[in-house]
């Protein structure tokens, strides 16, 4: 069975689209396409079904990529194993980060880490919390960065810093009274992280602490990014809660307002993870150690 056309089943997989897993392998369409009925043709099955603009794998599909995992764990395990035997810091890293570790914490110590590892690239991918989680244990990420301790089970984890939430509003929001808590904040309208970010679930910690629920806000939006979320509230769809890391830029141009003294009782902390008992190459091992090195002192 050809490893290239392995490959590219498994991003057809895990994307759920022949066209993006071309773009990720920087392959066409057409080529994917004919690797996978390529794959069909020499198993005598189908591996998905197309269902107009969407495709969903068959059993043997399923069959076919929980195997294919252990081929590519494998593989590089091996290549893993010559570069120690070489004592080389070369390679990619493939790093997943949650939203905010993705823009405001990762991209300077990637730069750092690079700057002495020079035949290192990294490969980033943004993802949510659990998103990122999900792909680390599957084998797809050798690292993530998320905000909060992940809940599942397999994954050794570093603490690498923490980070305020702060409430966020319109400039001129509250002129005349400035609130003292989130209750003082229950009758406005929110923009809202979906479910599955990290502050998301930190917010539902901190309105759980106070006896409020999060189900009784007047929701004027739902968006996907805190880029989306800074930018909801500069044009004044409501209030929000955030990241202070990815606060104090808009803050300090004016086009947002961090409500100082409004207490919350959550304070987050973002992990480095990564899977238990994967072997990591000599690039892995380094990036660990910068990363260890590179963390402030926690309060």
């Amino acid at each position: 069975m050809d490893f290239r056309k392995l490959e590219a089943f498994c991003k057809v997989y895990e994307l759920r689209s022949f066209s993006r897993a071309g773009q990720e392998l920087f392959l066409s369409q057409p080529t994917i396409s004919a690797h996978v009925a390529d794959l069909e043709a020499e198993l005598g099955t189908r591996l998905f079904d197309r269902l107009g603009r969407s495709i969903l794998p068959t059993q043997a599909g399923d069959v076919l990529y929980t195997s294919s995992q252990d081929v590519f764990l494998d593989l590089e395990r091996a290549v893993s194993e010559i570069h120690l035997l070489r004592d080389e810091v070369v390679g990619e890293l493939a790093v997943g980060g949650s939203t905010i570790p993705s823009h405001y914490i990762l991209p300077e110590l990637m730069a750092s880490f690079m700057d002495k590892y020079p035949e290192v690239s990294v490969r980033l991918t943004v993802g949510d919390t659990e998103a990122v989680q999900e792909a680390v244990l599957g084998g797809r990420l050798v690292f993530g960065v998320i905000g909060g301790r992940p809940e599942a089970a397999g994954l050794n984890l570093v603490r690498f810093m923490d980070d305020d939430l702060v409430a966020i509003a319109p400039p001129g929001r509250f002129k005349k009274a400035r609130p003292a808590g989130l209750r003082d904040l229950a009758d406005q309208p929110w923009v809202m992280r979906e479910r599955g970010s990290g502050t998301r679930m930190a917010l539902e910690q901190a309105f759980k602490s106070e006896g409020l629920q999060l189900a009784r806000l007047r929701v004027r939006a739902w968006v996907a990014s805190t880029a989306a979320v800074l930018e909801c509230v500069r044009v004044g769809l409501g209030v929000s809660v955030t990241s202070r890391l990815a606060a104090a830029g808009p803050a300090g141009r004016g086009e947002v307002e961090i409500l100082e003294g409004l207490e919350l009782p959550v304070r987050r902390s973002f992990f480095l993870l990564y899977r238990q008992g994967r072997t990591l190459s000599p690039a892995g091992e380094a990036f660990l150690r910068h990363l260890e090195s590179s963390r402030p002192a926690q309060g």
